[in-house]
């Protein structure tokens, strides 16, 4: 009878200490990065089947012009639908480093003043409860891009939404160099961690040792500012010319690279072109090579898992690059799925 009572007692109390722990949500959700905002059914049914509860949308990208020394926005979002009242939007500003090598000390006012007012122009009038910032700032241009995130602040569309900003692996690792972005909270971008223009056959856009690498010791966990993690679904093929970096290429499938009348495998990721040809329209030389890169399903659980790990107490905003039928038809529902739930 003691025995049975001891054992009741230690399931309760079991069960009482698991209810105690604090439960970790995620939120899912996607990136949409192209100029013309209308989801197609694919894209609709992506949202819904995986709960996705934010879309942050790529409003307008701001270039430098070095010609005329001045800044302007390219690519502005035309949206030809509303999107589903399910899916809060989230618009995103990406902004090349170039534009804070102006000298001026006047400019991240100025810069703050026009991005405000574009935003305000060109997002549809519905709630929107913050606004991410994307630029990859150097320690050079450090100074100029956090004093325009500070003079966003005080613009009067800004006023009481969530400010947010990309942070890149190497920001994470070189932290005191880098700097501390003021803003809300940061996104943290486990993709694009290798030199895409170098030769080699590696994989630049995820490889497990790139991101333990960049992100080991706990820098995740203890990094100063909440972080969002952003994971890839896309793939790319990089043109090689005497081992020279010569272009990107899209929209190429790993199958049409094993033709072995025309390419022969150099690699885990390379291939050979042995005679001209023209493929989904490039042209290319025998010669050159290709380096075929994508974010296989494997390795995102891998990264997963290890960010699981990794990661804050803080229940973070998982997106996914990016909510794009001809990327989504590369990954199962339910890798997109087995994702969010590592993450849970």
């Amino acid at each position: 009878m003691k025995f049975n009572r001891y054992y009741i007692f230690m399931g309760i109390l079991l069960t009482a200490c698991a209810c105690t722990q604090p439960a970790r949500k995620v939120t899912p959700a996607f990136y949409f990065w192209k100029q013309r905002v209308q989801l197609n059914t694919t894209e609709k049914q992506t949202l819904q089947a995986t709960g996705a509860k934010k879309l942050y949308v790529k409003m307008f990208d701001v270039n430098w012009d070095a010609a005329k020394r001045t800044a302007h926005p390219v690519a502005i979002a035309d949206f030809r639908e509303q999107l589903p009242d399910s899916v809060e939007l989230v618009p995103v500003v990406f902004l090349v480093n170039e534009v804070w090598q102006q000298g001026d000390t006047a400019w991240p006012a100025a810069m703050a003043q026009k991005v405000a007012g574009l935003l305000q122009q060109v997002t549809p009038a519905r709630p929107i409860r913050e606004i991410q910032l994307d630029c990859d700032w150097t320690r050079n241009s450090q100074a100029a891009y956090f004093a325009f995130l500070r003079h966003l602040r005080g613009q009067p569309y800004f006023a009481g939404k969530q400010l947010s900003a990309t942070i890149r692996l190497h920001q994470v690792k070189y932290l005191q160099s880098s700097g501390i972005p003021p803003v809300d909270k940061g996104l943290l971008m486990c993709y694009n961690m290798g030199d895409l223009r170098k030769w080699g056959d590696h994989n630049s856009i995820l490889n497990m040792g790139s991101l333990k690498a960049y992100t080991g010791s706990n820098r995740i966990s203890s990094y100063p500012l909440p972080l969002d993690l952003a994971l890839p679904l896309f793939e790319w093929t990089v043109l090689f010319r005497n081992r020279q970096y010569a272009g990107l290429l899209r929209n190429m499938e790993r199958e049409q690279l094993e033709d072995r009348a025309v390419f022969r495998p150099a690699g885990n990721f390379l291939f050979t072109v042995l005679k001209d040809t023209v493929l989904n329209g490039y042209p290319l030389r025998a010669g050159e090579t290709l380096r075929h890169e994508t974010a296989d399903p494997a390795v995102l659980q891998k990264a997963a898992k290890y960010l699981n790990r990794q990661r804050q107490t803080y229940s973070p905003v998982i997106i996914l690059y990016h909510l794009d039928s001809l990327t989504l038809r590369k990954h199962q529902m339910h890798e997109l799925e087995e994702i969010y739930d590592i993450l849970r």
